[in-house]
């Protein structure tokens, strides 16, 4: 079962619908000079670029099914000068619903969250031991010689 890595959240004029599919992760990769985990550190870092924010932005909005020119209108409305940092957010979660899928997204069957393998003391089904461990050897006596002191 795969995941649409589809996220939806605050921009401009309301909530929208971003998905970066391979296509558009392709593309961004192209238009940056990076790939899509490289951008997302960028931006999370604060070594971003003007095109990291826009194009994941633009990309995001096109992959969820909006028209290229309106994408293209909506980012240049919305994420111009001035506007750039306050959409640092908005482009990490894209960024992060593609790579590691939404949060808000259904896990598949098998992949609960939280969940893990039990440690050896819960998977035994054995008590703990409290006893401690009886060593192992015994000491040597020793050799007559080195007890005279010669």
């Amino acid at each position: 079962m795969s995941r649409s890595a589809r996220y939806t959240g605050p921009f401009g004029d309301g909530q929208h619908d971003f998905q970066l599919r391979i296509a558009e992760l392709e593309e961004l990769q192209e238009l940056t000079d990076a790939g899509p985990e490289e951008v997302f550190h960028r931006i999370s870092e604060g070594r971003w670029r003007v095109a990291d924010i826009r194009e994941t932005i633009r990309l995001g909005l096109k992959g969820a099914g909006m028209v290229a020119l309106t994408a293209r209108a909506m980012v240049d409305r919305y994420a111009g000068p001035g506007q750039l940092a306050d959409n640092k957010e908005l482009a990490t979660c894209i960024l992060a619903a593609a790579l590691v899928g939404a949060p808000d997204e259904d896990v598949p069957s098998g992949e609960m969250q939280g969940e893990s393998d039990p440690s050896p003391d819960e998977s035994s089904g054995s008590q703990t031991s409290t006893k401690s461990a009886v060593p192992s050897a015994t000491r040597r006596r020793k050799s007559a010689k080195a007890a005279s002191g010669s």
